[in-house]
């Protein structure tokens, strides 16, 4: 009896360790049946997976595919079905049994908070969205605040099955306002992979002056992101009015409204803003401004665009103070 109460204080000890490490944990995002399930089993086939440790599949949405089992155990994985109840309580229990290396989450996009219910030992390294093209438009026109969710927290959103990158095209600068950070991909139905997206940018960069207007303000903003030193130095003519704020630190900024998807999501995307002279030609509202780019540092040690102030006129605030990303 001494020896099996032994025996089982081990295994609790085992058990409970798990919950003191960070256990890497890949978050994959769609709609129901947008091919997540395949998607997690292209990737367990990958050598390096089964061969160094075992990886457990967290599923909360079930469609049409369904995973191999026996394929699962030959490379060190399995997988386990949320039917309900707590969340949390569901993944802890399921991490006990089969004390995982790394784990696979197939995400239920009628439940947004679900990355919040899980448990802190799930250390999220990358999030994913597969949008599958055969539903894309639908889900664009009926689900769009689901769809924005979903991409604006992910590292990489992949179109599968979409024929062609023109295609594609018109949706380039809603998705990339969504989240600029993200990689975007085009997955042919041959399972080709290439970007999703080029920026056409409605202006030259060859030119030591750019003209923006509030029709290309947004490729402009999205560019810079992406190529700060593509504005390095060039003098900037805002031609219509933009709004000018400042930060609880003082800190001033230049941009516009935008709306990703609805009222609800609006980001002021903008960037710094400062007087060479230091004089007090700056103020909050709305103006149309002349301005030096020069490239910056952030808190994060990332390179950015800012603004030295030539000329500022301060104006009317427009009749639509607020952008649309989703014109095309």
């Amino acid at each position: 009896m001494a020896i099996k109460n032994t025996l089982r204080t081990g295994a609790v000890k085992v058990r409970e360790e798990v919950y003191k490490k960070q256990i890497d944990t890949r978050l994959v995002c769609g709609f129901e049946d947008a091919g997540k399930t395949s998607y997690i089993q292209d990737c367990i086939m990958n050598d390096r997976f089964y061969k160094r440790g075992s990886t457990l599949i967290l599923c909360f949405e079930r469609g049409e595919s369904a995973y191999d089992e026996a394929f699962l155990a030959e490379r060190n994985a399995a997988v386990e079905y949320y039917c309900g109840g707590d969340i949390g309580s569901f993944c802890k229990n399921s991490i006990k049994e089969h004390q995982p290396d790394r784990i696979y989450v197939e995400m239920n996009a009628s439940v947004p908070d679900l990355r919040e219910q899980l448990p802190g030992c799930m250390r999220v390294s990358f999030v994913i969205t597969i949008i599958d093209w055969a539903t894309f438009q639908i889900h664009y026109v009926t689900s769009l605040q689901a769809m924005r969710q979903m991409v604006s927290q992910s590292d990489q959103v992949t179109f599968r099955g979409c024929p062609s990158g023109r295609m594609l095209e018109p949706y380039s600068q809603a998705f990339r306002v969504m989240n600029p950070k993200a990689s975007y991909l085009r997955q042919d139905p041959m399972g080709y992979h290439e970007k999703a997206f080029g920026l056409f940018l409605p202006f030259s960069l060859e030119n030591d002056e750019i003209v923006i207007s509030e029709k290309n303000y947004l490729p402009f903003w999205l560019d810079s992101f992406d190529h700060p030193e593509h504005y390095d130095g060039k003098t900037l003519h805002f031609s219509d009015p933009m709004e000018i704020r400042r930060d609880d630190g003082g800190l001033w900024s230049f941009g516009r409204v935008v709306m990703t998807c609805c009222m609800a999501d609006l980001q002021f995307m903008s960037v710094g803003l400062r007087s060479e002279s230091g004089s007090d030609d700056i103020d909050e509202g709305w103006a149309v401004i002349d301005a030096l780019a020069e490239i910056v540092t952030d808190s994060y040690g990332q390179n950015k665009i800012g603004l030295i102030t030539k000329a500022v006129h301060h104006v009317q605030a427009p009749e639509t103070p607020i952008m649309d990303s989703r014109r095309r």
